[in-house]
């Protein structure tokens, strides 16, 4: 069921996607309602379904881990066996974005490891269980990727959020890593609910949260919206190159950080090189976005091809 919002709803997952963490006090300030409205449509929002999870952005990359993309495509599988599948992604460890999509591939799998070692034994852990279910699959490891503000709902302020690129390693301890757990999940907990899960000081949740978020781990406190109740289409767009230098590069990652509609560009190492997210209304806005791209970056694509999320079943930044 397609869920038709206001302004006043559409402000509202702004500023949460902006800062899932303000209080319901401080979003009906910014918005103009009082504090029950603000609950209620809240409520509503998600009793509807309409948002899948609060979320915080935590910085992996810091954390020394890089992320690796697969894509899976099916074969003699049945409804329960693709079931069977998807909660095995979905309960790993490792795992920290599992889809179902649509176009040459059926699922998409984000793993989160230390090095090529780990990565390797993860997957082939998978492909002994499953084997008989996979006709292809493609890895890629992904360089590096901002992440951008939903600018479609209503206006906001552009931001961006770029994790792969090398930094200094931070040490987490089991204090940062239960606070780190719970948030990455549930972005909107209290401090006295997050105390009683990690069995920590409301002080000591406090300092930690400050601490982390002064040492970029903790980047932003999100809301990842279920887009098809909102009649909203999430597609990939991903590419071959060829002549891609650096001014290239520079010239299209600009383009899409300024596209309303775009809310990722992944930069890549594998068979593919760059991945683009999209968030459209419809199919044809999507092919509009498309042959723009192709008129002004024509000198660079080699191929393209286009795939279409049906379904998010996990988002998690930290999921071990």
């Amino acid at each position: 069921m397609i869920i038709k919002l206001d302004l006043k709803d559409k402000k509202l997952l702004t500023l949460l996607d902006e800062n899932a963490r303000l209080s319901n006090s401080q979003i009906a300030k910014k918005i103009g309602l009082s504090k029950p409205t603000v609950e209620y449509r809240l409520r509503r929002l998600e009793k509807n379904n309409l948002i899948f999870q609060y979320y915080t952005i935590i910085n992996f990359t810091k954390l020394g881990y890089f992320q690796y993309k697969i894509y899976f495509k099916l074969q003699d599988t049945t409804l329960e066996d693709e079931k069977t599948i998807l909660d095995y992604w979905s309960q790993n460890k490792n795992s920290i974005w599992v889809a179902q999509i649509r176009g040459e591939w059926d699922l998409a799998v984000s793993i989160l490891t230390k090095s090529n070692f780990e990565f390797g034994k993860v997957l082939n852990q998978f492909m002994n269980k499953f084997s008989r279910f996979i006709l292809k699959k493609d890895v890629l490891l992904t360089e590096y990727s901002p992440v951008y503000a939903r600018e479609y709902l209503t206006e906001t302020k552009p931001s961006e959020f770029i994790y792969g690129t090398p930094s200094k390693i931070y040490e987490l301890d089991e204090t940062d890593e239960k606070i780190l757990k719970e948030l990455s999940i549930n972005a909107r907990i209290n401090i006295v609910d997050l105390a009683k899960k990690t069995k920590l000081t409301r002080d000591i949740i406090n300092y930690r949260l400050k601490k982390l978020t002064k040492e970029k781990i903790i980047v932003q406190y999100r809301c990842y919206l279920n887009l098809q109740n909102l009649g909203i289409n999430h597609y990939k767009i991903i590419f071959r190159t060829k002549n891609f230098d650096e001014q290239t590069e520079k010239q299209i990652k600009l383009y899409v950080a300024q596209h309303k509609r775009a809310t990722q560009f992944l930069k890549l190492i594998g068979s593919w090189d760059l991945e683009l997210e999209f968030e459209t209304e419809n199919e044809d806005e999507l092919y509009k976005i498309l042959t723009d791209i192709r008129k002004r970056f024509s000198n660079i694509i080699r191929d393209f091809d286009i795939l279409r999320i049906i379904e998010t079943y996990k988002y998690n930044y930290f999921p071990f």
